[in-house]
């Protein structure tokens, strides 16, 4: 990916050109990277990362309780200052550790049951 200025003599450049560049904006910067025609294969593992990410996004956002841990104000606090001083936000940090925590390995496929299970936030005791 290319940061670019003034992207076909212009202030902003968005879209693909000609099958072979795709410009765009990524964190309020221009760039240009290489068109690339993706592949879809919706494999089990595939659908499993999709509905980890899914749900733990929604219990993220509606502030949920998942099993004994509620997700709160202080819970994604402890997130934000775990994640500090790192290119993760404290969402990033506790999507990632739902992904570790709940993608498992069965005879080479990763799978997901439906159950989300979390930690506890960062910091926080086990109770």
């Amino acid at each position: 990916m290319a940061k670019v200025i003034g992207p076909l003599q212009s202030l902003d450049a968005s879209g693909k050109f000609a099958n072979s560049m795709v410009f765009s904006k990524w964190k309020g910067i221009n760039v240009v990277r290489q068109y690339v025609i993706p592949t879809y294969r919706n494999t089990d593992e595939q659908k499993a990362v999709r509905d980890i990410v899914s749900d733990a996004s929604i219990a993220w956002k509606e502030e949920d309780t998942v099993g004994a841990v509620e997700i709160d104000t202080a819970y994604k606090a402890a997130y934000d200052l775990a994640a500090s001083g790192s290119a993760y936000s404290g969402f990033n940090l506790f999507i990632k550790e739902c992904m570790t925590e709940n993608l498992v390995d069965t005879v080479g496929v990763k799978s997901y049951d439906g159950t989300l299970e979390i930690r506890t936030a960062p910091g926080v005791p086990i109770a």
